[in-house]
């Protein structure tokens, strides 16, 4: 285990990774091991492989890093939640201290699916000298159609990676978030609510909600899906079932990077599943 670090690189050899090369304290150290295994989020696992000339082949040409194994999912695939707020002017006067907020809702957006795809939270009243009370409301889409990609700043592991995101750019998750953001107004315009919250402040009723949602989105950050679980027949595919780099003996992805499709939920407590069935596979193989 390796503290307060960063790691620079996987030296893969052949089907193998030799060792680990990693950073602490300003000082560069080594560590090995007969496996190794990868956790370092959506974000730096495909990285840290990028990094290491594990990747695209035309992403790696462009900074200059060998090619030691082609991998062309990793990094694509990108999924989170986006999460927008509508603000309503607060009908009631109150002391922010006597306000807990809240109400959480998981709603459909369309009867017709299978399961919820938004939550939906209420959030502390506000109070700005000058400006109407304030109520705001976020809702938070729980798929996405489109896909976004992650990819290297430069090569140094230091840098952060850039996030082309994709969120809100399918036509449907528009039309979902929308319908959505429909539902929240008409919810609060009804009792027992209405005493509470009065007109919209923003997004205004007349304003296009959709141009509205992606103007204005931001992330629940539940990220996922940059080094893709599948079979070695998808051209994506970054892992295998067993969560094995495909092509490589010793490696294996156990993050929220794995995931096919981001869950209709929080990522915490399928990582925590994700983090058991690696020991588990790990323990199979001892």
């Amino acid at each position: 285990m390796v503290a307060e670090a960063t790691v620079s690189s996987l030296q893969v050899v052949g089907r193998r990774v030799e060792r680990v090369v990693y950073e602490r304290g300003g000082q560069m150290y080594e560590a090995v091991g007969d496996q190794v295994v990868l956790s370092a989020g959506v974000y730096h696992s495909p990285q840290i492989l990028m990094l290491s000339g594990v990747g695209p082949i035309m992403e790696l040409k462009r900074l200059g890093i060998p090619v030691v194994h082609p991998l062309e999912g990793v990094g694509e695939n990108y999924q989170d939640h986006a999460s927008i707020s509508m603000t309503f002017e607060g009908m009631t006067e109150f002391r922010p201290e006597w306000v807990v907020p809240r109400f959480q809702l998981m709603i459909k957006s369309d009867p017709s699916l299978p399961c919820g795809n938004s939550h939906i939270f209420m959030r502390p009243p506000t109070e700005v000298a000058g400006l109407k009370r304030m109520m705001p409301i976020t809702a938070h889409l729980l798929e996405q159609r489109a896909r976004g990609r992650v990819r290297l700043a430069s090569a140094d592991p230091r840098e952060l990676p850039h996030i082309e995101d994709a969120m809100l750019e399918h036509p449907d998750d528009i039309e979902a978030i929308t319908s959505i953001m429909q539902f929240v107004d008409d919810l609060v315009h009804q009792a027992p609510l209405k005493a509470f919250y009065g007109p919209l402040i923003q997004p205004g009723p007349k304003d296009d909600w959709g141009a509205f949602a992606r103007d204005t989105k931001s992330s629940y950050h539940h990220g996922a899906g940059t080094c893709l679980m599948g079979p070695p027949s998808d051209p994506l595919a970054v892992v295998d079932h067993r969560l094995r780099i495909h092509g490589l003996d010793n490696l294996r992805v156990a993050d929220a990077a794995i995931m096919p499709t981001v869950t209709h939920a929080n990522t915490n407590l399928t990582c925590i599943m994700i983090g058991e069935r690696l020991a588990d596979f790990i323990k199979e193989e001892a």
